[in-house]
């Protein structure tokens, strides 16, 4: 009796064994991948459920919690998701269907778009390890560290990259904006010409270039960047702000005002590229010496932005021609207009003209001044240099003059700037025989010349 009781006993665990081994086998296994479809079908909710009642029975089912993150996943519930992939990693249980590193490339991919960065730093540092043949962890990585300013740890990670995938254009995109960033101008340039070369369309690239052709002093091939950046609504404006510079460098003022007013149209209002393009624009017009168009410039900057820049600075430096149009039309004046003005100045400061050199922005007159009142005269020589570009006049220029009165036989100099004058050059002045005379004085000379 007590065998047959014995026999049934063992029969009956072997049983429950067998049935458990279907169970796990087929059963459960067919059950989770059907769950697996539900959620790549759609049906999130009701995987959900399920999957919570399995972990209710075993709350160590790894792949359950993958399923369940991939769940939540789907359904952009991902605050609920990151523990789900995090129990799955604590577990550390692994198979065919369920990788370490494909959870934590998931991981690291939700923490950088959510700004975790150090927390996908984390991960992708230990993708590293786990597929060190994959440039996509390096690059990702290069990027974290480029956009924390540590470059030369990024210049690294990129170069990594590439080493694994030449192929890869943002690789070599961003590692030239870390050597453009070090100002290791040759290196950044190859790098953005490669970039371009895999992929054309990379159009920040070829801004980037543009910028790096311009430190290099090569403006032509920059500008062509320029102009095939400006595809890319997002740096439009900065593309004609940067061609403005590149003809502001090259003294071409008006080419520069037409970009500066091409990126003005599309510019946001009250942005740091409206304010450059107006600021640029004000010095290309003072370059061109319309007063009028570059305080006008400036004077929009100041309602927008009171500290922008030296702004504050050149308003006060034109304090005077913001208020007398006598000011403004002898600042822009053509040439013979120009010298009719100076003449007159000499004339009414007591002086004739004897000979006249004018240039663009100065004129140097030699004249004499008549001592007494009676046929018996005695002339004596004196330069009177007049400057209408805003420059500070330093003491190497006074010295330049200086050095000419014994040639020229006069015994004074005499210089009207519509600038300052330098501290040295004051000094230079004081012992020796040139008067300085500066805006305050000019606004005086023309408007009792022009009363």
């Amino acid at each position: 009796m007590i065998t047959t009781y014995g026999i049934i006993f063992v029969f009956a665990v072997l049983l429950i064994i067998f049935g458990l081994y279907i169970l796990n086998v087929y059963v459960i296994p067919r059950k989770i991948d059907e769950i697996a479809q539900m959620i790549e079908s759609g049906q999130t909710k009701l995987a959900i459920k399920k999957l919570n009642e399995m972990l209710e029975k075993d709350e160590r089912n790894s792949y359950a919690h993958y399923l369940l993150a991939e769940a939540y996943m789907k359904d952009k519930n991902i605050q609920y998701a990151i523990p789900e992939y995090r129990q799955v990693l604590k577990l550390g249980k692994y198979d065919d269907k369920l990788k370490e590193v494909n959870v934590r490339s998931k991981l690291a991919k939700i923490y950088k778009d959510r700004n975790a960065f150090d927390e996908a730093k984390k991960e992708f540092l230990i993708l590293t390890k786990l597929d060190p043949d994959n440039y996509e962890n390096y690059f990702e990585l290069g990027l974290i560290f480029h956009n924390e300013g540590k470059i030369d740890k990024s210049i690294s990670f990129f170069r990594k990259s590439i080493s694994l995938n030449k192929e890869h254009a943002q690789s070599y995109f961003y590692l030239g904006q870390c050597h453009y960033r070090k100002e290791g101008y040759q290196d950044a340039k190859q790098m953005f010409v490669q970039a371009i070369k895999l992929d054309h369309a990379i159009y920040k690239a070829h801004y980037f270039l543009g910028l790096v052709l311009r430190a290099l002093g090569d403006y032509e091939w920059a500008i062509k960047e320029f102009e095939i950046a400006e595809k890319d609504n997002d740096i439009k404006v900065r593309c004609f702000l940067a061609k403005g510079m590149c003809y502001l460098d090259r003294d071409q003022f008006p080419k520069a005002i037409m970009e500066f007013g091409r990126g003005l149209k599309y510019s946001r209002r009250g942005s740091d590229t409206e304010l450059n393009l107006l600021y640029f624009m004000g010095n290309a017009h003072e370059k061109m010496r319309d007063l009028h168009s570059a305080i006008a410039c400036w004077e929009r900057i100041v309602e927008v932005k009171k500290n922008f820049r030296d702004v504050q600075d050149k308003l006060q430096k034109y304090a005077e021609f913001r208020q007398d149009d006598r000011i403004k039309d002898f600042m822009i004046a053509g040439l013979s207009q120009f010298e009719h003005s100076c003449r007159k100045i000499v004339e009414s400061m007591g002086y004739i003209p004897l000979d006249i050199n004018i240039e663009d922005l100065e004129i140097e007159v030699l004249a004499t001044e008549m001592d007494g009142k009676w046929r018996n005269i005695r002339k004596t020589n004196k330069i009177i240099k007049i400057l209408r570009n805003t420059d500070i006049v330093s003491d190497r220029f006074l010295r330049k003059l200086y050095e000419s009165m014994k040639p020229k036989n006069a015994t004074r100099v005499i210089v009207i700037s519509a600038g300052d004058f330098s501290q040295t050059a004051l000094d230079f002045a004081n012992t020796r025989p040139i008067d300085l005379f500066g805006k305050k004085e000019l606004v005086d000379l023309l408007k009792k010349i022009y009363q």
